[in-house]
């Protein structure tokens, strides 16, 4: 690939992009706080990477990883191979521009492009316009809801799993080791679950306190 221009440090390149490599981790900084996203779920990839061996049951034990053996592992790993990294990957890459604003495939990048920062958290969604009253001063109060949706999502969803569409799984793998394969699971769908809110109904944080630098 060329080299660009000798670096000029009294110009700075807009967009400011990272390595390609490093793109999918900064292009969920639009997503999420930089704790989570640059600290947070970049470890629990590693931990679930390690924690794989001591999950998977496969009573075949290694060398068996045709479609038809591993079909679980494989799905999974392809979703967060494909969906959580490369995707990202091609976003940050291809359609981030100027202020990195989002431009489409064939969009001229223009770097007067503004963009409204019509963003919005959980809170104001439910305490203005569903209620119609002010935020509530106590962050805690202000921010209940948000606790509730993201506490339920780690805590009811692995019990209706295991009642329902993984059944199998818990009966192989027991509960301690079920519960830890779906708390990874849903780490990762947290993310295309984010993106669709942010991109559908410009959801900034489900639990929003500035004050505390505590934002998910």
């Amino acid at each position: 690939a060329p080299l660009e221009e000798p670096a000029n440090p009294s110009a700075s390149p807009n967009p400011s992009k990272a390595p390609w490599y490093f793109l999918g981790l900064q292009e969920m900084l639009v997503y999420f706080d930089p704790w989570l996203a640059g600290v947070v779920f970049p470890g629990l990839i590693i931990v679930g990477l390690m924690a794989v061996p001591y999950i998977d049951t496969n009573p075949r034990g290694n060398g068996y990883y045709t479609l038809k053996e591993r079909r679980w592992e494989i799905s999974t790993f392809l979703f967060g191979f494909l969906i959580l990294w490369i995707l990202l990957v091609i976003l940050g890459t291809f359609l981030r521009g100027p202020n990195w604003n989002f431009f489409g495939p064939y969009e001229y990048w223009d770097i007067h492009k503004l963009e409204a920062l019509v963003n919005v958290n959980l809170s104001e969604y439910i305490w203005v316009k569903l209620f119609r009253t002010g935020l509530p001063s106590n962050p805690l109060i202000r921010e209940f809801f948000g606790f509730v949706l993201v506490i339920g999502y780690f805590l009811l969803i692995p019990p209706l799993l295991a009642k329902k569409w993984l059944h199998r799984f818990y009966g192989t793998l027991g509960p301690i080791r079920f519960h830890v394969m779906t708390f990874l699971l849903l780490c990762m769908a947290a993310l295309p679950i984010k993106m669709v809110l942010r991109w559908l109904f410009n959801l900034k944080y489900i639990i929003g306190i500035p004050e505390y630098f505590f934002n998910i």
